[in-house]
């Protein structure tokens, strides 16, 4: 007893003395840790997307479309633009006369105008006119956040907007990433799940093993769910900014800027880790024609009426009307087919100079449709471009194969005959 009172005394001591220490050592180890968590290195990281080498000597000449639109004229695109102008002012004038209360702050109704210029572009751009949306603004400054729920509601908070308030091309991808929740029926897909997870959590609260595995079953599968439908929102998002004329590599600051205040996710989460979403983000959207997207989202904004904007009757969040527009509804947006995103992939390889993914994607298209001459035209582009790539022989005869195809398809067709005859 005496000895561990000696020893309690002597660590009293060593505590209480002054003793030197050399604080440059604990600065030196503390540097360690910030190479990890600290936010600089991850928000200046370069997440910029990888662009393809152009081979200005690449056959591309334009006919083969992955959407229904044309080409609109510059000189009439920009006075439809001055045109619609004028009755945006006049929205933004009556948006700033109402008060709109969310919960116990009122945001302010040039933070509703803001996200109502981008919510609407990017509705007339992907042809979502034919529904009505509505628009939440929460004033809160803690978190920055967003989110949607059935009923083509969305909701931002003043955090996010004041974060991006210098990058609409964020502020587009965020909206459209919580559209693409909604249209994508990301909702309507997990409702069952949850519900057969409530079921099961109360049998097994009381006493059921069975229920107990079954939910914890339940759970991990709807977690890995709710991770890929994370994935899809983000690229359908993309998508949805594209065509509204979003630049993607700058809409991509959103991801940057929530990885470097939070970098990871834990494996219960429902949201992958951000490092995965940049990655799936950087994967994905080079095959998005930003081009041809661009032009479809112009070709769709000309055909469209400026949508009319109100406070909704609870105060708390606008509403963008329908357009009313009956005329052509299958130009309305419709996700992708698997024989349409096949063939975008197809396209997309092709000019990012992946000729062997290109020819791979051609070849799944052409089980599902093997009508389509301009895809035959491309895809013997590709073979031919791997044969002057590899000197098989093989690619010079898929090449011929598929122009021969085409041939079949459309005779007069003159880019099928110029491919022909190279070919000979």
């Amino acid at each position: 007893m005496k000895k561990f009172l000696i020893l309690l005394i002597g660590l009293f001591l060593v505590q209480n003395c002054s003793i030197a220490r050399d604080y440059t050592k604990i600065q030196m180890k503390e540097l360690k840790h910030a190479q990890k968590y600290g936010t600089t290195q991850i928000r200046t990281q370069d997440f910029s997307i990888a662009k393809p080498t152009v081979n200005k000597n690449l056959k591309d000449p334009h006919i083969l479309k992955c959407g229904d639109y044309e080409i609109v004229n510059n000189a009439e695109y920009k006075a439809k633009l001055k045109e619609d102008e004028q009755q945006y002012k006049v929205f933004e004038k009556n948006l700033k006369k109402v008060k709109l209360s969310n919960y116990n702050a009122q945001a302010y109704g040039n933070d509703y105008y803001k996200v109502y210029r981008i919510a609407e572009k990017i509705i007339r751009a992907n042809r979502l006119d034919y529904q009505t949306w509505r628009i939440g603004v929460t004033r809160a400054s803690d978190i920055v956040n967003a989110y949607s729920i059935s009923g083509n509601y969305i909701n931002l908070n003043t955090s996010t907007i004041d974060t991006f308030i210098d990058n609409d091309n964020a502020l587009a991808f965020i909206i459209g990433h919580e559209i693409a929740h909604l249209l994508l029926g990301h909702q309507k897909r997990t409702a069952p799940t949850l519900k057969r997870m409530e079921r099961q959590r109360k049998l097994s609260d009381k006493g059921s093993v069975a229920s107990t595995i079954f939910y914890v079953t339940l759970k991990s599968k709807y977690r890995i769910d709710s991770k890929n439908m994370e994935f899809a929102a983000d690229i359908e998002g993309a998508k949805l900014a594209a065509k509204a004329g979003y630049d993607m590599t700058l809409a991509k600051d959103a991801l940057v800027f929530f990885n470097s205040i939070d970098s990871e996710s834990d494996f219960r989460s429902t949201h992958p880790s951000n490092p995965k979403r940049i990655e799936n983000y950087n994967q994905n959207t080079k095959y998005i024609p930003t081009e041809e997207y661009k032009e479809w989202g112009k070709y769709n904004i000309m055909n469209t009426p400026v949508l009319n904007v109100t406070a909704s009757s609870d105060r708390k969040s606008i509403v963008i009307s329908a357009s009313g527009d009956k005329t052509n509804p299958a130009q309305y947006y419709h996700t992708e087919s698997p024989q349409e995103l096949l063939l975008r992939f197809a396209y997309t390889s092709y000019l990012n100079m992946e000729f062997d993914k290109s020819l791979e994607y051609f070849e799944k298209y052409f089980n599902m449709n093997n009508n389509n001459a301009a895809a035959y035209l491309y895809a013997s582009y590709a073979a031919d471009e791997q044969y002057k790539k590899t000197q098989q022989d093989k690619y010079k005869n898929i090449a011929v194969e598929y122009i021969t195809k085409a041939k079949e398809l459309d005779p007069k067709n003159k880019y099928i005959k110029e491919q022909a005859k190279a070919l000979k």
